[in-house]
Parts: C-alpha cells; sequence; structure tokens
C-alpha cells in the first residue's frame, strides 16, 4: 500500500472545511471556472529543525487558491475577501484545537497556519484567481525510529 502523502493529507483535510463552496479541490491546477480551489507546493526548505537521532521538525509550503466570480461589483469582491479571512481563521482555530491533518509513518501533524491574507494574483473580467500561502507543520521520525 503506497503512503499517503502530505498534500494528500493536507487536501483531505480542506475538504472538510465548511467554507469551502461545492467546488473542486485541485493539487497543482486550478481551472478558469468560479468555484475551484488548488493547493500548489511552493519551493521551500523541508526540514525546519533537525535532530541528532534523524527525526525533524519539517514544513509543507504552499499556497491554496481559488478562482472566483469578480468585477465591479464591490459586495462580490467584498465577499471574496472575507473568505479568505475566514479562512485563515478557520486554520488558526483548527491548530489550536489540534484538529489537523492525518499522518501516518511517523509523522505527527503540529500546525497549519497561513502566512499572508488572501489577495488576487490574476483578474480578468468577471472572474480572478485568489490565493494566500500557507504552511504545514509536522513532526517526522528519524528512519531507524520508525521501523
Amino acid at each position: 500500500m503506497e503512503n499517503k502523502s502530505i498534500t494528500q493529507a493536507v487536501r483531505e483535510f480542506f475538504l472538510t472545511c465548511p467554507l469551502l463552496k461545492d467546488g473542486a479541490i485541485h493539487v497543482d491546477y486550478l481551472g478558469i471556472r468560479p468555484t475551484e480551489y488548488s493547493i500548489d507546493g511552493v519551493p521551500a526548505k523541508k526540514e525546519v529543525k533537525s535532530y541528532i537521532d534523524g527525526s525533524a521538525i519539517c514544513q509543507f509550503v504552499f499556497t491554496f487558491g481559488s478562482v472566483e466570480k469578480y468585477g465591479s461589483d464591490v459586495d462580490t469582491n467584498l465577499a471574496n475577501s472575507g473568505f479568505y479571512e475566514n479562512f485563515v481563521a478557520w486554520l488558526k482555530e483548527k491548530s489550536l484545537k489540534k484538529e489537523l491533518p492525518s499522518l501516518e509513518n511517523g509523522r505527527e501533524a503540529l500546525r497549519i497556519e497561513a502566512e499572508s491574507e488572501g489577495y488576487v494574483i490574476d483578474a480578468r473580467e468577471n472572474m480572478a484567481r485568489y490565493q494566500i500561502q500557507c504552511r504545514f507543520i509536522y513532526f517526522e521520525k528519524g528512519v531507524e525510529e520508525i521501523s
């Protein structure tokens, strides 16, 4: 049986978010129709802190993006910004309650957090791509400890 990836664990966790509209959560892909979501890995150092036994505190840095309706209507754009404010609060609440992505194989979730506010990275006439940068912190046992 193949091990569950960190990205897969984060995706499954996000599927439990009550804020998400009925849209697909992709990985490294975002379509052009509102409302879709994507988890996209960001180049970053994996190990935050290493221990002599080979274990480490690790991070998975990623953006969480969406395609949303967009335009001159202030209420629509405010709703989009409000979604990301609420999403940041949801992440914070889940970390405080230790309700985190489920990991296996000597890994233990520690926290998940937003590193930025939601912002527009690409706008068209009637839709825009928004994203927020996040990171998932977890503990990973050394190889000799897992056996």
